[in-house]
This record gives structure tokens, sequence and C-alpha cells, in this order.
């Protein structure tokens, strides 16, 4: 559903845990904001937490964005999204492989994210646990030769141990704002 444009010049997920602290919903926020100029489709899982926060942002800012779901599209879930699942559809879109009548299964979440993973550029990591989902995705999009980028977190914070393994373990580069992106993706606008 919705009015996105699926081959989108520059595509970007967003992803991160589902308890997002305020200091990630901030990051979010402000990553997103330096996105705006660029003109980037943003992807996510429309869950809570980093997602949500993404969507929202990427509406707040003018950009397309897409929710990929983890179930059919006869039903939003979480059913608290559903205000922002509109306003998607009529700037972005939602997506899902999952037939209608499919229900928010647990197992339907992982299968989700390779379609997350599969349709961007880049995949941005902001606040994941040790064990979060957003490993799985970035572990694919790893595996699809997607660059992958996370924000790093103090080492004491139990919400940023798997963006700090992802970076230690070289399977993201460190990035600390929209700038980094654009510079290793070579999506710098040029200057006049």
């Amino acid at each position: 559903k919705g009015n996105a444009d699926l081959n989108h010049p520059k595509i970007v997920s967003v992803i991160g845990t589902r308890d997002a602290t305020i200091h990630g919903k901030a990051t979010c926020e402000k990553f997103i904001s330096q996105l705006a100029d660029l003109d980037v489709l943003v992807i996510s899982g429309l869950a809570y937490g980093i997602d949500i926060c993404a969507h929202k942002a990427a509406l707040q800012n003018g950009l397309q964005t897409i929710g990929v779901m983890a179930h059919g599209l006869d039903k939003i879930y979480p059913a608290t999204h559903r205000n922002t699942a509109e306003k998607m559809i009529k700037q972005g879109g939602l997506l899902t492989d999952f037939m209608s009548q499919t229900t928010p299964d647990r197992e339907n979440f992982p299968k989700r994210n390779r379609i997350v993973a599969g349709m961007t550029d880049a995949v941005v990591v902001i606040e994941s646990k040790k064990g979060g989902g957003s490993l799985i995705t970035s572990g694919i999009a790893n595996s699809y030769n997607r660059d992958v980028f996370a924000f790093p977190g103090r080492v004491t914070d139990e919400e940023s141990e798997g963006c700090n393994q992802l970076i230690k373990s070289h399977k993201a580069a460190l990035i600390e704002s929209a700038k980094d992106l654009t510079y290793i993706m070579g999506w710098e606008k040029e200057t006049e």
C-alpha cells in the first residue's frame, strides 16, 4: 500500500531496539532530519522504539518512509501505530510478503528483516541490545553486501551493546551523524 518509489536512488533502513532510550530517539530524530535535504527513502519495521521513531521523523521531515510488516496488510501491529501507518500510506507505504490474515507471530519478525536489509543501500543501527533483532537485520545486510553503519554508545549501556559489537567486529562502520553516512555512500550534495 502506498505511493513510494521502490527503486528510489537513495534508500536507508533505520533500525534499533524496541526499548529505545531518550538519547536513542533523539539520535534517530536528528539523524533523519540531517537526511532531509537528500530526499532519502527511509525504511524500518513499524515496531516500537527506533523503528516508529524513524518513520515519524521521516514524515516530519518530508521524506517518504516504508514500514515493512511481519503480518498481512489487513492489520496494523502494533495497533498504536495506526495513525502513523495511515500517514505513511500517503507519504511512502506499507510493505509485506505475508498474506492477509497472517498474524504478527514472533517468528515472522526475523523473516521480514530480510526485506528491510534487501531493499536498502545502507542499514543504520541506532541502539541495539546484544541479542536484538537489529543484529539479525545487519547480519543479513552484510550477507547481501549492503553497507551497515552503527551509532556507538557507552560501554556500560545495555542498549548499546549490539551497536558497539557490530563496530568492534567490523560488521558496521561507526557513524556519528548523517554527514558520515553521506560521505561514505558518496551522497554528498555538490556545492555550487
